[in-house]
C-alpha cells in the first residue's frame, strides 16, 4: 500500500481525523488524551457495524488486532490500516516486528513504549490533540530536519564533532567535510549507539547526523540527553543521506515527483522505510553514470567535488561547518 490516508473515526461524544502517511505510524502521549478510546471505537465498528455508533471514513479497511490468534489474523489482511493497542503483548515482539516488515498494510501503533524493533521516522510520531474534535499532532517538529533544538532562533549551530549513524557513505562524506574543516568526525556504529558515542564528547559541541526515516525508537533518549546540554547537542536527521543528495540537484531524477512526493511511490511491502526508497531511488538515477555510480559502501569521488560537497552543505542551513566555535551557539 501506499499514498497518504485520510481517516476519520467518529461518534457522538468524540472525533478523531488523521492521516497516515507512510507503513508506521506511532500514536503515544499521557493517558487520559484519547488513545484507548479511539482504539475501542475501532474495535467496537468491526464487531457492530453501525450499530456500534461509530462511524470510520478511510480509503481502505479499518481493523484492530489483538488477541491470542493476531498472527493468523494478520496473515489474512491485506491493504488495510492496521491499529494496534499496547495492552497487546505482541506488540512489543520480534514476531509482530518480522511480520510487520514488508507489510502490505498501513499499522497505528498505539504505545508510550518506544519500539526499537521497528524502523519509524520521526515524523511520524504524534500525540492526541483537542476535546471533542481530536487530532494528531507531531511529537517531534523540526526547522530543516534539525530537531528539538531548543535554541533554533540562534542557528547555525556550529559543530566540533560530527556523528553519523553508520560508517558508509555518509561517513565518508562527513569525513571529508570535518577534515576541510578542522572538525572531528566519528561513525556511531548504528543508531542504537549514538547516545553513547555523544557521551564520549562532553566538553564540545555535537552534532548528530542521522537517517530521520527510521530514527524515531531513538529519539526520546537522545532529546533526553540534549535537553542536559541544549547548546552543545544539535541533530540533524533528514530523510536519509542519499534524500540529501537527491535534494542537493547534484543528480537529476527523471520525474522530481518522486523527490517530492515520496508517499505516492513507496510502497510499504517493498520498503521498510523511506531511507530505502531513497537509496533506491539515487541508486536508479545514477546507474548509467558510470562516475556517479551510487554505493552505499564505497562512496565515489564525484560526491566529495569541491561543487558537489557545496550543494549538498546548502541542504543542511541549520549547520555551520565554516568555523570552529568552541562556545556556546
Amino acid at each position: 500500500m501506499k499514498g497518504e490516508l485520510k481517516v476519520s473515526v467518529r461518534n457522538r461524544r468524540n472525533s478523531y481525523v488523521f492521516t497516515l502517511r507512510r507503513n508506521i505510524t506511532v500514536l503515544t502521549g499521557n493517558s487520559g488524551t484519547g488513545k484507548t478510546t479511539l482504539y475501542d471505537m475501532i474495535r467496537e465498528y468491526a464487531e457492530l457495524g453501525r450499530a456500534s455508533g461509530v462511524t470510520i471514513s478511510a480509503p481502505c479497511s479499518v481493523v484492530a488486532l489483538e488477541g491470542k490468534n493476531w498472527e493468523l489474523e494478520l496473515e489474512n489482511t491485506e491493504n488495510a490500516i492496521v491499529v494496534v493497542d499496547e495492552d497487546n503483548w505482541f506488540l512489543r515482539s520480534a514476531a509482530f516486528a518480522k511480520a510487520v516488515r514488508r507489510s502490505s498494510n498501513y499499522f497505528l501503533l498505539i504505545t508510550r513504549q518506544y519500539l526499537h524493533q521497528l524502523p519509524y521516522s520521526v515524523t511520524e510520531i504524534y500525540k492526541i490533540v483537542g476535546n471533542k474534535n481530536k487530532r494528531f499532532e507531531p511529537i517531534y517538529t523540526g526547522i530543516d530536519h534539525m530537531y528539538d533544538h531548543p535554541l533554533r532562533r540562534r542557528l547555525p549551530f556550529h559543530p566540533d564533532v560530527i556523528i553519523t549513524e553508520d560508517s558508509r557513505a555518509g561517513f565518508a562524506f562527513f569525513h571529508a567535510v570535518a577534515d576541510k574543516f578542522h572538525l572531528k568526525c566519528v561513525s556511531a556504529g548504528g543508531k542504537s549507539n549514538c547516545l553513547r558515542t555523544i557521551k564520549s564528547f562532553t566538553d564540545e559541541n555535537v552534532v548528530v547526523i542521522a537517517d530521520g526515516a527510521a530514527f524515531g525508537s531513538d529519539m526520546n533518549t537522545l532529546v533526553s540527553q540534549q535537553k542536559l546540554a541544549p547548546n552543545k547537542i544539535a541533530l540533524f536527521l533528514p530523510e536519509s543521506f542519499e534524500w540529501l543528495i537527491l535534494e542537493s540537484g547534484i543528480v537529476t531524477v527523471s520525474d522530481q515527483d518522486y523527490l517530492d512526493h515520496p508517499a505516492d511511490y513507496a510502497e510499504s511491502e517493498q520498503y521498510e522505510s523511506w531511507e530505502q526508497y531513497f537509496t533506491e531511488l539515487l541508486e536508479n538515477t545514477t546507474r548509467d553514470i558510470p562516475y556517479a555510480r551510487y554505493n552505499k559502501n564505497e562512496l565515489k569521488d564525484f560526491y566529495l567535488q569541491a561543487q558537489n560537497e557545496q550543494a549538498v552543505l546548502e541542504q543542511i542551513p541549520g549547520i555551520s561547518f565554516h568555523q570552529k566555535n568552541k562556545g556556546n551557539i
